[in-house]
Parts: structure tokens; C-alpha cells; sequence
């Protein structure tokens, strides 16, 4: 039994670190049921990984409002359809991009347009000049409603987003590129390949499929996690590392920060805005063809 308490006892004192310290090598999916707080528990954790690594900066895709007023980032983003065509939103660093008033498959394009582009800065830099790209700032990106993005035939498909989100996950970590994947816990909602790449911050668990990956793991463990994720009270997490296994610990909302607005003014070189660019989103819809067009100007100096 004492042993039992010691290790508890370490699990709930190295939980941030743990985080900290595996946020630049993994992805890392935040799961638990709805409503048991994911969004201001995770603002927290990013507050200390970021004190913890100053050249850490995030770009969170929001799709509920749940980042856009409380944030640990500098800068925030409203996406609508009537900016991206007015050239009004930038790719920044340390942002939320509350882009909730977008359909489905036009959140998956935009993201997957801001990725592509850090990716392809980044790969030409690793090539061209390796000691600059060591100088750039950990881009960590934050997925709500990861399922979007990441569902479990998302790799297989052949959207045109489908390989920016495969390179992130597979080599992002070589270009300085990582994530948290934020989801109402289901596992067959996200991609296998992805679930078997990632560590698992868990809440409260009640769907038997999670429950049921989770007792295959456990039976090797000292460590049961089981038992803890399916009775965790509201607020409380633990951080599943495999072997390894940190909390439960609870985890308060330490943000009260603000994200100011990010405003781009006409003919005015903007900081930290990145690149100039225009694309075009086309997409089928019902029996006919949909053509959005959405002329985005991403101003990016870097």
C-alpha cells in the first residue's frame, strides 16, 4: 500500500511536467466526455508548457467559442466567410481562429491551408538553411473536435487536405510542428494510426470502446488506469504516457487572459503577419457543384 501511495503521490507532482516535457516530441489527445472540462483544464496546461518553453507559440482551431475570450495567446481571429473573401485574416502565430460560422468542409480546408503553408515554409528552410529553422518558434496547433480533421477514415481519404494532416502527424516533429487533439472521448471516432502515434491526457470515460482499449492496457500495468478514468470527477485528468502514468490531479482555469484582436489594415505591413497568398475553395454540394471562392490575404513576414 505504500508503495501504491508513493507512486500516486509522484504521478500528481510530475503531471505538468510530464505534459511539458513530451509537448515538443508528441502529439498528445485530450479525450473525456462532454461537458467535464477539457477546454479550460487545457488552457492551463498550455499557460505552463508555454512558461516552461518561451519559444513555444499556438494556433487554436475553435469551433465553439470556448477559446476566443479566455486564451494564452496574444492574438485572436473571427473567421467568416466575408473576411477570408475581404483578404481580412492572417496565418499568425500564438492566435485563435474561432472559425465556428464555417461549414465542416470548409473549417478542413482552411486549417489545413494554414498548416500546409508552415509546413512548406519550414521544409524549404530545413533544406536551404537548417540553422534557421532551429531559431523558429515550436508551433504546437490545438484541434477542437479533433474527430474533424482526424476521423478514423480521414487518412485514407483523397481530399485534397488529407496529406498535409498525414505529414504533420508523421514527420511535423522534424520541422518543429506538434499538437494537441482535443475530442469527446469515442476511440473509433479517431484515426487508428494517429491513436497509436499519440499519448492520451484522459477525463471521464463512459463509451466502452474507449473503455475497452484502455483494460487491454492495463492488464501489464501496475498502474490501472481504468478504474480512475471511468469514475474521474469533473475537472480531473490524468496523463497517460504507456508505461508510465501520471495524476489524477485537478486541474483549476489559471487563464484569464484576453486574446486581443488581430486587425489587418489596408496597405500597412503587418507584424507578425507571414505570407501573401489567394486560394480557392471548391466543393460539391447536394447534386450540383458548389463553388466557394474565398480570396484569403495571409501576410506572413517572417
Amino acid at each position: 500500500m505504500t508503495a501504491q501511495t508513493n507512486l500516486t503521490e509522484r504521478n500528481q507532482t510530475g503531471f505538468y511536467e510530464a505534459v511539458a516535457d513530451d509537448v515538443k516530441r508528441e502529439f498528445i489527445q485530450f479525450l473525456s466526455v462532454a461537458g467535464h472540462g477539457k477546454t479550460s483544464s487545457l488552457r492551463t496546461i498550455l499557460q505552463y508548457c508555454k512558461k516552461k518553453h518561451p519559444d513555444l507559440v499556438f494556433k487554436i482551431f475553435d469551433v465553439s467559442v470556448a477559446w476566443f475570450h479566455n486564451a494564452p495567446v496574444k492574438y485572436r481571429q473571427l473567421v467568416t466567410r466575408e473576411k477570408l473573401r475581404a483578404g481580412k485574416i492572417a496565418n499568425v502565430c500564438d492566435c485563435v481562429y474561432e472559425i465556428g460560422s464555417l461549414s465542416e468542409e470548409e473549417q478542413m480546408y482552411f486549417v489545413s491551408e494554414i498548416v500546409d503553408r508552415d509546413y512548406d515554409y519550414r521544409y524549404k528552410m530545413k533544406i536551404e538553411n537548417p540553422e534557421e529553422l532551429e531559431k523558429q518558434p515550436f508551433i504546437i496547433y490545438v484541434w477542437e473536435e479533433a474527430n474533424i480533421y482526424f476521423g478514423s477514415y480521414s487518412f485514407r481519404s483523397n481530399k485534397p487536405y488529407t496529406e498535409i494532416f498525414k505529414k504533420v502527424t508523421s514527420v511535423g516533429r522534424n520541422f518543429r510542428m506538434r499538437g494537441f487533439l482535443i475530442a469527446t472521448a469515442e476511440v473509433g471516432e479517431m484515426s487508428p494510426s494517429l491513436r497509436r502515434r499519440s499519448k492520451k491526457i484522459y477525463g471521464k470515460i463512459e463509451s466502452e470502446s474507449d473503455l475497452s482499449k484502455s483494460r487491454r492496457r492495463d492488464k501489464n500495468r501496475e498502474y490501472k488506469v481504468t478504474p480512475k478514468i471511468m469514475t474521474m470527477p469533473k475537472y480531473h485528468f490524468l496523463y497517460d504516457r504507456g508505461k508510465d502514468v501520471y495524476g489524477p490531479i485537478q486541474i483549476p482555469d489559471a487563464v484569464n487572459h484576453v486574446p486581443e484582436d488581430y486587425v489587418i489594415e489596408p496597405l500597412v505591413q503587418q507584424e507578425p503577419s507571414q505570407f501573401n497568398a489567394s486560394w480557392w475553395i471548391k466543393f460539391g454540394a447536394g447534386a450540383g457543384i458548389t463553388l466557394l471562392a474565398i480570396d484569403w490575404l495571409l501576410n506572413y513576414k517572417r
